[in-house]
């Protein structure tokens, strides 16, 4: 998520820098190799980003009219799951 972060003064996110830089001089970034999302874990990714709409963290209140406007049943780990993903993001986003 780090590489989502658009710096201060700059018009794109570091992930199109790091890539340009690795289109110009042929050498890969070692920022952009990020491990594999762990077996499994995919379907909870896709979920965030369906249920996450704004900057601000998400709130329990959210999350629940979320699953019964979508008609999603999830376990209580899931949505554990998915608050602790957004926390990270918020962390790695609003990070000085």
């Amino acid at each position: 998520m780090r590489l989502s972060k658009v710096p201060a003064g700059s018009d794109a996110c570091v992930r199109d820098h790091l890539t340009r830089v690795w289109k110009l001089t042929g050498h890969k970034p070692r920022e952009l190799d990020i491990p594999p999302m762990p077996e499994g874990m995919d379907y909870l990714a896709g979920l965030y980003w369906e249920c996450k709409r704004t900057s601000e963290p998400l709130t329990w209140l959210e999350m629940q009219a979320w699953t019964r406007l979508m008609d999603r049943q999830l376990e209580p780990e899931e949505l554990r799951a998915l608050m602790r993903m957004d926390t990270i993001h918020y962390r790695v986003i609003h990070e000085a």
